[in-house]
């Protein structure tokens, strides 16, 4: 009678001590750009996949595993508080729903931190629009739109950044969809400035803002499908416009090199310590976007 006795207790408090770590819930959610703040990190990302690899997953393996642990006890747990935050009150189960499976994924995310050890990135920013801007030099920057526009979408990216390169489509369909309500602005933040060559396509760039203003937004699109082979070769990207060949010249122009490494400057000294980073009228978004979650920034910074 002993035995079973034993194998019992060691069964409950085996399951017992399982259900606690899997039912991790932080005091407070982190907001979502807290989240991609802490994901846009390679050192954080690294960390993550030997977790994962540990428990025998991928990362996304291991997300949706954590997923179907959340109860709808959870959500319940956050769901008052995360509906006062809100500007009007939810009227439709289709925007219900939304809300809660975005507090089901914040808790998977605080979950996977939890287990390995991460703390959770916040932004200590000043989101004032004046102060701001009068931090920041913009006499040379690409830029559309006029300064009093409904919004105000400053950018820090780097043409090698493959969250960048997956949030630049969905930008340039919001850019031409709102065109003369959005003022727009890119700053330069290198993923890697330890050398010249690692800034080609960034120094490019300003070239061609420089010399063709009126399309940079296809040059854009242009130095996110060439930007690695940029870096990895001097030949010439061929099959190009004229103005794209004569700046694909000029990789070592000091003009643009400086130019580059001032706005990386600059970006650290506000606190941007990732990419891409966004600010818009006051809010800091960081990681990648869809044109959904664009929907949603500019209808939350709507003056």
């Amino acid at each position: 009678m002993i035995v079973p006795i034993v194998i019992l207790c060691f069964f409950f408090f085996s399951c017992s001590e399982t259900i606690s770590e899997n039912r991790y819930l932080p005091e407070s959610l982190p907001s979502e750009e807290s989240i991609k703040e802490t994901l846009s990190s390679e050192i954080h990302l690294n960390q993550l996949n030997e977790k994962a690899k540990s428990l025998g997953y991928t990362l996304q393996e291991w997300k949706e595993t954590e997923k179907k642990l959340v109860s709808e006890m959870d959500i319940n747990r956050y769901w008052g508080s995360e509906k006062k935050q809100l500007r009007s009150s939810i009227q439709d189960t289709d925007a219900i729903d939304r809300l809660r499976e975005m507090i089901r994924i914040r808790i998977v995310w605080s979950r996977i931190f939890q287990k390995t050890n991460i703390s959770i990135k916040q932004k200590p920013f000043d989101q004032s629009k004046a102060s701001l801007l009068s931090k920041i030099n913009l006499s040379f920057s690409p830029q559309f739109g006029q300064p009093n526009s409904k919004w105000v979408i400053i950018e820090w990216s780097d043409y090698l950044c493959s969250f960048c390169k997956e949030t630049f489509p969905h930008t340039k369909k919001l850019l031409t969809k709102y065109k003369n309500q959005i003022h727009y602005i890119h700053k330069d933040f290198p993923l890697d400035g330890d050398t010249d060559q690692s800034l080609a396509p960034l120094v490019v760039s300003r070239c061609l803002w420089e010399n063709d203003p009126v399309h940079f937004t296809e040059h854009m699109q242009n130095l996110y499908a060439n930007a690695k082979t940029m870096i990895k070769s001097e030949v010439p990207i061929p099959n190009q416009s004229s103005v794209w060949s004569e700046c694909d010249s000029q990789r070592e122009t000091k003009k643009y090199l400086d130019l580059v490494k001032k706005d990386w400057e600059e970006a650290k000294k506000l606190g941007v310590t990732s990419i891409p980073t966004f600010w818009v009228n006051g809010k800091w978004i960081v990681g990648a976007l869809n044109q959904d979650t664009w929907e949603r920034v500019l209808k939350d910074t709507s003056p």
